[in-house]
């Protein structure tokens, strides 16, 4: 009479040979219900949790501010443009160094930079 030994793989260095491993269990299944969609809608309805509205970071008044930041920058820059002499044989300096181009066009640039940070801060 022969004995059999279970295919088992020689223990070398650092390894342990297991005498007695454990059987893997399967997990058991639910039994099953006759009606099972009726049964999935009315448990999934009542745990449900209630949506919560996340407020954002902005509202509709700092969106307004920033709109009318980026027009009073865009209008700055719009008064800043311009500037070529009608003839190239004069030159006019109230074309160029004029009170529109100094000092109205930065007034509206940095006025649009000082309402975007207060829509930004803005709470």
């Amino acid at each position: 009479m022969s004995t059999k030994k279970p295919n088992r793989k020689p223990a070398g260095p650092g390894r342990q040979e297991k005498e007695n491993p454990t059987p893997r269990t399967q997990p058991t299944a639910r039994p099953s219900t006759g009606n099972t969609e009726r049964v999935r809608s009315s448990t999934t309805a009542s745990t449900r949790a209630p949506r919560v509205k996340k407020d954002l970071i902005f509202n509709r008044n700092n969106y307004i501010l920033l709109g009318a930041a980026g027009l009073a920058m865009a209008l700055g820059i719009i008064l800043m443009s311009g500037g070529s002499m009608p003839d190239p044989n004069t030159w006019d300096e109230n074309i160029i160094y004029g009170s529109r181009r100094m000092v109205i066009a930065p007034i509206f640039m940095l006025g649009g930079v000082v309402l975007g940070i207060v829509a930004i801060f803005r709470k």
